[in-house]
């Protein structure tokens, strides 16, 4: 995994998200944007949690994170769980630079 360029996820804020499927859909190239617009809603991932670097809190919130996996991945000496807390430790070290504003809703 790499650091700032994660090609797993895409994250928008929702309002912002809606927003831009609306202006799509006025488009004459894009008029099926209502259908794309529910179409990723069928897709949303309802579980998903997301961590801003620029949290105030993101940098100790992520580094007990990857400690806790990485505890995990030496006592069962799984690698892969292992790459999985170095990502996330990176990532609270990023945040620490970046961190400087309380979270919002």
């Amino acid at each position: 995994m790499s650091d700032a360029d994660d090609e797993k996820y895409i994250v928008f804020k929702r309002d912002e998200f809606f927003q831009w499927m609306g202006e799509l859909s006025v488009s004459p190239r894009l008029m099926k944007a209502p259908l794309l617009r529910e179409d990723a809603l069928d897709h949303a991932l309802p579980d998903a949690v997301v961590i801003r670097r620029q949290d105030l809190f993101a940098s100790p919130a992520l580094a007990t994170y990857a400690s806790c996996i990485s505890m995990v991945a030496k006592t069962t000496k799984n690698g892969e769980l292992q790459t999985v807390a170095d990502y996330f430790q990176r990532q609270s070290e990023l945040a620490a630079d970046e961190g400087w504003k309380l979270p919002d809703v």
